[in-house]
């Protein structure tokens, strides 16, 4: 069964948000994990791109959008998740319809209230259905 974890991190501004992602990624692919990062449009696709490309000064992430090269690091707004299976960080706004076909999904929460909001649908849906649940509160860290 799916593994689900919810980061709820204290910041409120988009992107502290994809930062926070960014580190997702790189602590999973320190684990030969391939990721999958689920967004709304290719606009946020684009700004999360830019993220990863620029996180710190003297590195970037190497990463793809879904449909371009096969990366280990994807980023996609389809209705599929092409041929990803391993992890997935959730950060659109919907919960994408093939999330049980991962074995981990990491639910970024921020304190901007529409993403508030949807995380707490989509803690109750999975809640609901059974699924493994942590969460992993960040605000007191600060």
């Amino acid at each position: 069964m799916t593994r689900i974890d919810f980061h709820i991190i204290p910041a409120v501004q988009t992107l502290d948000r994809l930062a926070y992602a960014a580190r997702l990624v790189i602590k999973a692919r320190s684990r030969q994990h391939s990721v999958l990062l689920a967004v709304d449009n290719a606009e946020q696709a684009q700004n999360l791109s830019n993220t990863l490309w620029g996180l710190t000064p003297d590195s970037f992430l190497p990463h793809s959008l879904l449909d371009g090269d096969a990366e280990a690091v994807q980023i996609g707004w389809h209705d599929h998740p092409g041929q990803h299976h391993d992890v997935l960080i959730n950060l659109a706004t919907e919960l994408p319809d093939y999330f049980s076909r991962f074995e981990r999904v990491f639910e970024v929460v921020s304190q901007e209230p529409a993403v508030l909001e949807a995380s707490r649908q989509r803690y109750r849906f999975y809640q609901d259905r059974g699924y493994p649940l942590n969460r992993h509160d960040l605000r007191d860290r600060v």
